[in-house]
C-alpha cells in the first residue's frame, strides 16, 4: 500500500510537465491481502494499511455482479471469472486519512465519522475489473473432503488429469466423502475405536482381505456389499443396522440380509477459494478540483480468499442427484 502512495506522490510531481493524464505500464500490488464485505446496496472488497501512513483501497460494486451466499460469503462466478466495469455505483476509491483505520470502517451500515478523509482518488468510467476464482486447496497437503487424508494419500493428480476415483462415481477419492461408495463415510471407516484387524499399512480393514475398509465395498467379504446391508427406511446408513451381537451386519459376516436399494449418502462438501482481481485501464482522478489523474493500464488489485464455501457433488450412478 505504501508503494501506492509513493508511486502517487512521485508521478503526482510530473503532472506539471503533462496535461495531467499520466500513463502507468505496471503497477504490482499482488502483496495486497483483500477483505470483503457484503452491503444492503453494494459490496466492498479493500484492503488498509495502518503502517507510517493510514490509507485504504476498495472496490465497490453493485452487489448482483458477483453472487453470495446466505451467510454473506463470496461465491466463485459460474464459469470461474466474471468482468464487469467500472460505472456509477461500480467504482474503485484510494484514500488517505489522518489517523488509524478502524477494522470496522467498510463494514459499517454507517461509516465512522473518523478518521478524516484528507486525499481521495476516485476510478472514472472506461475500466472493466476482472475478477477470476481458483481453489486453494489443490495442494497434496490438503483435504478438501474432510475425511482425514490428504490429498496425497487419495491418488490426487497435481496436473488434474487422473485422480484416483475407486467406486467410479465420477468425484476423485480427494473429494468424496465415501471413497468405495458404500455410504459409510471414509472418515466413520478409517476410525478404529473397535480395535478390527487392519492390513499392512495400519489402516482398518475387517475381513483382513488387504483391502482397507474405506476402499472396500463388502467389509466383511459375505458375499453382500456394505450398502446392500441395512434396513427399509435406513437405506443410507449401514452402520444402524444390526440383527445379532451387537455388531452392523455390514461387519458381521454371519449376516447375510440383504435389501437392494438406489439409495446414497450426500456427498456435497465445502472448499476453499482465492478470487484475484485484476482492473484494466483504471484511470484515478483526484478529487480536489485539480483535475490531476493517474492511469494503469493493468492494476493488480490482490487476492481476496474465502473458506468453507458449499460444494455440491452428484455420484453419477445415483437417479435422485441433481
Amino acid at each position: 500500500m505504501r508503494r501506492l502512495l509513493l508511486g502517487i506522490f512521485t508521478l503526482s510531481l510530473l503532472t506539471s510537465c503533462d496535461d495531467g493524464n499520466i500513463i502507468v505500464t505496471n503497477f504490482d500490488f499482488e502483496d495486497s491481502t483483500l477483505k470483503f464485505c457484503e452491503g444492503p446496496d453494494k459490496n466492498v472488497i479493500y484492503a488498509t494499511n495502518n503502517n507510517d501512513v493510514f490509507e485504504s483501497i476498495s472496490l465497490e460494486f453493485n452487489s448482483n455482479q458477483l453472487p453470495v451466499d446466505e451467510n454473506g460469503k463470496l461465491l466463485p462466478p459460474e464459469n470461474g471469472e466474471v468482468n464487469f466495469a467500472l460505472s456509477g455505483n461500480n467504482r474503485v476509491v484510494y484514500r488517505i486519512y489522518n489517523s488509524e483505520i478502524p477494522t470496522n470502517y467498510f463494514c459499517s451500515v454507517v461509516p465512522p465519522s473518523q478518521p478524516t478523509v484528507i486525499e481521495e482518488w476516485i476510478s472514472g468510467t472506461g475500466a472493466t475489473v476482472r475478477v477470476a476464482s481458483s481453489f486453494t486447496d489443490e495442494t497434496g497437503a490438503s483435504d478438501p473432503d474432510g475425511d482425514g487424508l490428504k490429498n496425497s494419500e487419495e491418488g490426487w493428480d497435481p496436473t488434474g488429469q487422473s485422480h484416483l476415483d475407486t467406486d467410479a462415481d465420477g468425484i476423485p477419492d480427494y473429494l468424496d466423502l465415501d471413497d468405495d461408495g458404500d455410504n459409510v463415510p471414509t472418515r466413520s471407516e478409517l476410525a478404529n475405536s473397535a480395535n478390527d484387524p487392519v492390513n499392512d499399512n495400519g489402516l482398518r480393514d475387517t475381513d483382513e482381505d488387504g483391502i482397507p475398509n474405506y476402499l472396500d465395498q463388502d467389509d466383511d467379504n459375505d458375499g453382500v456389499i456394505t450398502r446392500f446391508e441395512v434396513e427399509e427406511g435406513n437405506e443410507n446408513n449401514p452402520s444402524t443396522f444390526q440383527t445379532a451381537q451387537g455388531i452392523p451386519n455390514y461387519l458381521n459376516k454371519e449376516q447375510t440380509q440383504e435389501l437392494v436399494h438406489e439409495v446414497y449418502i450426500s456427498h456435497d462438501i465445502k472448499r476453499n477459494y482465492a478470487y484475484s482481481i485484476l482492473i484494466d485501464n483504471l484511470k484515478f482522478t483526484k478529487q480536489d478540483g485539480s483535475g490531476e489523474s493517474i492511469q494503469f493500464q493493468v492494476y493488480n488489485l490482490g487476492t481476496f480468499r474465502e473458506s468453507g464455501i458449499d460444494f455440491a457433488q452428484c455420484p453419477v450412478m445415483d437417479p435422485d442427484c441433481n
